[in-house]
């Protein structure tokens, strides 16, 4: 068999696979820019281009999301819908929209009124979460759920699986998610400790070989732990960075929240309908409804199989557009889309004041060359940016005038917005938002005013045209960052 042969057929095949990618390209892209994009990539590469565009280009609603959400989660959604109904048509909210129309926004949107009594506390970095969570696990009596996109760490990981075995030796029922891709390195040892155990763990859709089963965008991000009648959630991991009392040297500030009252019922049905979504079976659960603990209003905001595309950005954008004083944005990754923008350009306009708070250094260089690309433009149209020293914070906060806080694991850029699973949650509170405007008040006290003339052209111009030039590039692959 000629080598000529052999080129002639792997092109024959390359071009076949190519031409398939294309076509469910045209047919399921929502996005012409996309398509377009990704048919040239596919027609200059017809393999590569086919291969990357399967792994990186479908979307997770039309494609495998579809599939995967099964009459067995659907049954636990209905089972939520005759919570909402029966129990939490009872615990009245606190505020109405006539008196603050922004709690409107996210009803109609969901179609899920605010649930009042509740109680949200803010923990500042694992120092003051994981003591709180770990005590919760304790003096559990009768269930732990535990749901987290990353969990290693010896300081961290370990106490937490010692945790929750001792949680399970004494007879409560726990259940662990991790994110297949998330803890695909580090949380090996730790899986095998609690399966040893008898721990029942589950891989949010993980890498396989056999049979093949590569998902780079259907991620569970969310972050969630719940402790009989106490929720915990927001947007931090499971791992030693976030002990900053320790000095680690990859630290990492957080913020996140201990919850009490009605809403910790719905927190508890979002982990199970993940629950059902990662077993493939009904989960046949029922618990007593949480009672009121207190004064705040919230609603559960699920991005996720089921849900409709850009659930999040239409609630933001809506959110944004309802603010009359200001909006404070605290957020790691600062890739917003284009409607986003327009909300926050809009509030600007209309005299809103509009701060958006980053890290001085992220995590990941390429994310930050993107969003250099696009704060010249935010900056001219009179949005506020600042730079946060370190530690990397991977705080995500959205406050608004005096009364609506946005918290939980979505960050400002396409990949949560539009790709990952997300948990988050509009909490309607002056006690909460005061509290939060007073933390945010004092991280701007530390922080850095990004002036517009840092990106003009400086002593020399060759190099801040090569910056633009990099920083232009990485933008275009912001979708996939």
């Amino acid at each position: 068999m000629s080598i000529a042969f052999l080129v002639t057929i792997f092109l024959l095949i390359s071009y076949a696979v190519a031409f398939t990618a294309i076509v469910h390209c045209l047919l399921h892209s929502k996005y012409p820019q996309a398509a377009l994009a990704w048919c040239g990539v596919i027609i200059m590469l017809p393999f590569l281009g086919a291969f990357f565009y399967f792994v990186f280009g479908i979307n997770r609603i039309d494609s495998k999301a579809t599939k995967l959400f099964n009459q067995a989660v659907e049954a636990r959604r209905r089972h939520l819908d005759s919570i909402r109904k029966n129990h939490w048509s009872s615990v009245q909210a606190n505020h109405t929209r006539e008196e603050y129309p922004i709690m409107g926004i996210g009803e109609r949107s969901q179609g899920l009124s605010c649930v009042g009594g509740n109680t949200f506390e803010p923990l500042f970095n694992g120092d003051e979460a994981y003591p709180k969570m770990l005590e919760a696990i304790e003096n559990a009596e009768h269930y732990v759920f535990l749901s987290t996109y990353i969990f290693s760490g010896k300081r961290s990981g370990e106490r937490f699986t010692e945790a929750l075995i001792r949680a399970h030796k004494r007879g409560v029922m726990v259940h662990v998610i991790v994110d297949g891709l998330g803890t695909f390195w580090d949380f090996a040892f730790l899986r095998r400790k609690l399966k040893k155990a008898g721990v029942p763990v589950y891989s949010f859709i993980p890498f396989k070989l056999f049979p093949f089963q590569m998902s780079i965008n259907l991620r569970n991000h969310r972050k969630l732990l719940i402790c009989d009648s106490i929720a915990f959630t927001g947007g931090m991991n499971i791992a030693d960075g976030n002990l900053l009392k320790y000095h680690p040297r990859d630290s990492v500030q957080d913020v996140h929240f201990k919850c009490t009252g009605p809403i910790v019922t719905g927190l508890r049905e979002v982990f199970l309908l993940d629950l059902a979504f990662v077993t493939g079976k009904a989960q046949d659960m029922t618990f007593t409804p949480c009672p009121a603990t207190g004064t705040m209003d919230a609603r559960i905001v699920m991005d996720g199989p089921g849900n409709s595309d850009d659930l999040i950005i239409n609630l933001l954008c809506g959110v944004f557009s309802c603010a009359k004083k200001e909006i404070i944005i605290i957020n790691p990754y600062f890739l917003p889309t284009r409607e986003i923008i327009s909300a926050l350009m809009s509030a600007v306009t209309r005299g809103v004041r509009v701060r958006v708070i980053l890290p001085e250094k992220l995590d990941h260089n390429f994310v930050s060359w993107a969003a250099d690309h696009i704060l010249p433009s935010l900056i001219h149209g009179g949005i506020e940016m600042y730079k946060q020293p370190k530690p990397f914070a991977h705080t995500k906060l959205i406050l608004v005038d005096e009364i609506y806080t946005f918290l939980g694991s979505t960050n400002f850029d396409p990949r949560s917005l539009k790709l990952n699973f997300e948990l988050n949650l509009e909490v309607f509170s002056v006690q909460l938002n005061s509290y939060l405007r007073f933390f945010a008040d004092s991280v701007l006290a530390s922080s850095k005013k990004i002036a517009y003339s840092v990106f003009e052209d400086g002593k020399f111009p060759f190099l801040i045209f090569l910056k633009r030039l990099r920083n232009a590039a990485m933008w275009i692959f912001s979708p996939y960052l």
